[in-house]
């Protein structure tokens, strides 16, 4: 007897693949330029097929993963092009989100913020980037959760994963991450104390220097593998 699927759970197993995906890309446990079988992937995830497929479609839009003239996916080098357009792109839709932010806070949602970025400020003291890093996710969802835009805040997420991935990539190493953390300080207070100005001056520097630190890691990887990095 033929067993059929609904297209609800299809689209809960492609979910899945999506988000499985999503995390061994951006923990480069998949690498940059790897080869993504769906066959390997499909057995490594526990679902078929279709799911993946589907999943790899999702991150080629969001240009996580690349399809090559031979139609096999693989996961995407970020250009120099790439980083700075995505920057530019993420102070924008920063300045928006975190000023919606600031003006539906409740107090404890203040603290909470306050919170995570002297988080961040322990965790660079002591060199401990998984600490580090999952302070720093959960301060950007609190403010995407706050400024309570569904489509803004998913294409920000997106766009910040195409870039974080190479910055969370060399944490361990990064010297730039206490001044990374103090700078989500002068956000945090910025948002809190509701100064537009400082907010915008404050979210703009922050991208830059990350667009900086992931150019020098962009331009170090290109060298190592002979990639143009236009």
């Amino acid at each position: 007897m033929e067993v059929s699927i609904r297209s609800d759970e299809v689209t809960s197993l492609s979910d899945d693949a999506y988000s499985w995906l999503v995390t061994a890309i951006t923990s480069f446990q998949l690498p940059s330029n790897a080869q993504l079988s769906e066959n390997r992937l499909a057995r490594e995830i526990g679902v078929s097929r279709t799911p993946v497929r589907e999943a790899l479609r999702r991150l080629e839009s969001e240009g996580l993963v690349r399809r090559g003239e031979n139609n096999r996916f693989t996961v995407s080098l970020l250009t120099v092009r790439e980083l700075n357009e995505a920057c530019d792109l993420l102070i924008l839709l920063d300045t928006y989100l975190f000023s919606r932010a600031a003006e539906a806070l409740t107090e404890q949602d203040r603290q909470a913020l306050r919170a995570l970025a002297d988080d961040m400020v322990d965790a660079a003291d002591r060199n401990d980037p998984e600490a580090w890093a999952l302070a720093d996710a959960s301060f950007h969802e609190l403010i995407l959760l706050t400024a309570d835009n569904l489509t803004v805040a998913e294409i920000a997420r997106v766009t910040r994963r195409r870039i974080q991935r190479f910055w969370n990539r060399s944490l361990a190493t990064n010297t730039r991450l206490p001044s990374c953390s103090r700078e989500h300080r002068e956000i945090a207070d910025a948002i809190v104390q509701g100064d537009h100005a400082d907010l915008v001056r404050a979210v703009t520097d922050h991208i830059n220097h990350m667009r900086a630190s992931v150019s020098a890691i962009l331009e170090m990887a290109g060298s190592v593998l002979g990639t143009e990095r236009a």
